[in-house]
């Protein structure tokens, strides 16, 4: 087909005729001068599509199937800006095949089967850096065993790809910040790992960040999170007391008490009184929650 369309429009001539095809980013890898040389060519990378439109999507989606539209804000988040996962979406809704927070398989088969079809080094670069979350650091990848220059060349080639993207400020000190190009990409990745690479993976990141980081309080919440997969649980409950204290100090007390439950599904139960004290710290953010909410609802009030 790609023979047949380069040809047509080298030969064709005096006639009104446009010619449109889409692609994925692979096509340049496979074929890197394709269509460059023929006349009136242009290239037209896709963006995901702005919070407004995607709603906009999502409502006429939703009257094409003859459906009521409920929640279309959280489908549009959901979706990244994705026209396809959007459209999916919403057809798995209207059917009654799909929870609105959660992508379908067919997608899901999509993006696994670029990630199965992608060579081997940046395979293992896309899959590590899944350990991380939707954002990762080119630094930190040495950590999980990939570094050096044939790691930078293999997440090159991953942005050329589209399936990540570079970003301009890095929140790492001399690491260049990456992230996945929708979560749903870094999620398919996640899930091909297996379970002890996975472990071995959080591990390794848990102790680049407590030696990267100085202090501990903006990245406890990762720390948590990477020391509770590694099975390290008295390490992942002493992070999980620190985010709750962090986001208590800034008043996000309905976070603080999401923490601290974290906490106490990890720590002992032969440890009483650490678990009185988190539990207690615990009952003080839900009731500062609940009053909260109660003084903007009477400000609110009419």
């Amino acid at each position: 087909m790609l023979d047949l369309l380069e040809t047509l429009a080298s030969r064709v001539r005096d006639v009104p005729l446009l010619l449109l095809t889409q692609a994925r980013p692979e096509l340049l890898s496979e074929r890197p001068a394709w269509g460059g040389g023929l006349p009136a060519y242009s290239a037209l990378p896709l963006q995901p599509l702005g919070d407004e439109d995607a709603r906009e999507l999502a409502q006429r989606l939703f009257e094409t199937v003859g459906a009521e539209g409920r929640r279309i804000r959280e489908l549009a988040e959901t979706s990244e800006g994705n026209p396809l996962f959007l459209e999916e979406l919403v057809v798995s809704l209207a059917e009654g095949r799909a929870d609105p927070d959660e992508l379908p398989t067919s997608i899901r088969s999509i993006v696994a089967a670029r990630i199965d079809a992608l060579p081997s080094e940046e395979r293992d670069v896309l899959l590590d850096a899944a350990v991380f979350g939707k954002v990762f650091w080119s630094g930190a990848l040495a950590a999980t065993g990939n570094g050096g220059v044939a790691c930078l060349e293999a997440l090159d080639a991953l942005e050329g790809r589209d399936l990540i993207r570079r970003d301009p400020v890095s929140r790492l000190a001399g690491h260049q910040q990456f992230a996945f190009k929708h979560q749903l990409i870094r999620e398919v990745a996640y899930a091909t790992l297996p379970r002890a690479r996975r472990r071995q993976r959080h591990e390794a990141i848990a102790l680049f960040l407590e030696e990267s980081v100085g202090e501990v309080g903006d990245v406890a919440p990762a720390l948590a999170n990477h020391w509770h997969e590694a099975g390290d649980l008295v390490r992942a409950g002493r992070y999980y007391v620190a985010a709750g204290d962090q986001a208590n100090r800034g008043w996000a007390k309905d976070e603080a008490a999401r923490f601290y439950r974290d906490a106490l599904t990890v720590i002992a139960a032969d440890d009483l009184e650490l678990r009185r004290e988190i539990t207690k710290r615990q009952a003080v953010a839900v009731s500062a929650t609940f009053h909260m909410r109660e003084l903007l609802a009477r400000r609110d009030a009419p």
